[in-house]
């Protein structure tokens, strides 16, 4: 009878022991001095939405990570600030988060202008910024501790050539806002174009904000393209132009940017978005981890995110961060060495991608075309 009290007791410490062990080991909320991170993106205007989905999803990875023990015990604690869509205001909100939050890490979902008006205050104080959005060359040139991870204009010019090419249009119009966004993708999409052999009919630039473009329009129609890319930095330019042409019975194959696809107030002015072809970023839309994340976005806020990339690309910066943090404790110069060694191949929300020696993205772009509404994958 002595025996299977014996192992019974036995039995009992062997549990007791599992079960400290299992206690001490599971991940226990942060506790330590917080680490600072900023989010200054758009909160108010046209773009308010980007930037809460921005924000929100900032606010929900924080909380994951947090709830996991933070970096080496020590939690993320978020600032945000808007940084509108001028200059002056995102300059504004990095010096908030800098000189008066101490935070020296960043996830700026502001316009280019924004992130090109805080990158010398990033490079001189050693602060990274981390942009979830698309930027071109300025922001691929914008110094050490400016880094993207969402996908270059650039490429969206080289993409927009190829999949004009590969439908058979060999010569093109270009009408092109004149913005640095808009003139990168066009710089480069005339660029791809001429290199590959085909021919540029007409090339004309505008001021945003135009809205007559009767005179444009006869202009291109005479140079008749087989096809016409549109560039806006905020899409309602490119509308005004398609309407007008449209009223005209002007209504070749049109492309155009993500911003025009993007914007409500197109839908609004055009009151179909049908037959126009536009670049959208690439990103693991077959993700099942990505989705789960989706999934708890609109369990938490009740909606999807408004626009997916950002989600995602927030998503992954952040848990960049985590890594390098957790690598090399929190100093700013060592986290910037680590993310440009490091980031190769790697796998996140947006797909499989590595950081190129400026700290931007290789991620290109999908074109797609509205039908019924919705968009479809040129393929």
């Amino acid at each position: 009878m002595k025996k299977p009290i014996v192992w019974g007791l036995v039995i009992v410490v062997i549990l007791l022991v599992i079960w400290v062990i299992v206690d001490k080991n599971k991940s226990k909320p942060a506790t330590g001095e917080p680490i600072k991170i900023g989010v200054a993106t758009l909160l108010t205007g046209d773009y308010a939405a980007l930037g809460e989905n921005i924000s929100n999803t900032a606010k929900l990875v924080i909380e994951e990570v947090n709830k996991n023990g933070g970096i080496n015990g020590r939690p993320l604690e978020l600032y945000i600030e808007d940084s509108k869509v001028d200059s002056k205001s995102g300059l504004d909100a990095i010096q908030k988060l800098v000189n008066v939050d101490k935070a020296h890490y960043i996830i700026g979902g502001m316009t280019s202008n924004g992130t090109i008006a805080g990158a010398p205050i990033a490079n001189k104080q050693h602060v990274i910024i981390l942009t979830p959005v698309t930027g071109g060359s300025n922001v691929d040139n914008a110094g050490d501790y400016v880094f993207r991870i969402a996908n270059s204009d650039v490429l969206a010019g080289r993409d927009l050539a190829n999949a004009m090419i590969k439908m058979g249009y060999t010569k093109v119009g270009v009408i092109s806002a004149v913005t640095e966004y808009t003139l990168d993708i066009k710089n480069t999409f005339e660029s791809t174009m001429k290199n590959q052999g085909e021919e540029i009919v007409i090339s004309e630039e505008f001021q945003p904000g135009t809205t007559d473009y009767h005179t444009m329009v006869s202009k291109v129609r005479t140079a008749n393209p087989q096809a016409v890319l549109v560039l806006s930095n905020l899409g309602t330019d490119a509308a005004y132009f398609i309407k007008q042409g449209r009223e005209m019975g002007y209504t070749p194959p049109i492309f155009t940017d993500f911003n025009t696809a993007a914007n409500g107030s197109v839908k609004n002015i055009l009151g179909s978005l049908d037959g126009i072809y536009f670049t959208d970023p690439k990103y693991d839309e077959s993700s099942k981890e990505r989705q789960a994340f989706f999934n708890k976005y609109k369990e938490v806020y009740g909606k999807d995110p408004a626009i997916p990339f950002h989600s995602a690309s927030t998503y992954d910066g952040i848990m960049m961060l985590t890594k390098a943090l957790q690598t090399e404790g929190d100093d700013s110069v060592k986290v910037k060495d680590w993310l440009l060694a490091n980031v190769k191949n790697y796998h996140g929300f947006m797909g499989t991608y590595s950081l190129d020696e400026k700290g931007n993205s290789d991620l290109g772009f999908n074109i797609k075309v509205f039908k019924n509404g919705k968009a479809e994958l040129v393929k």
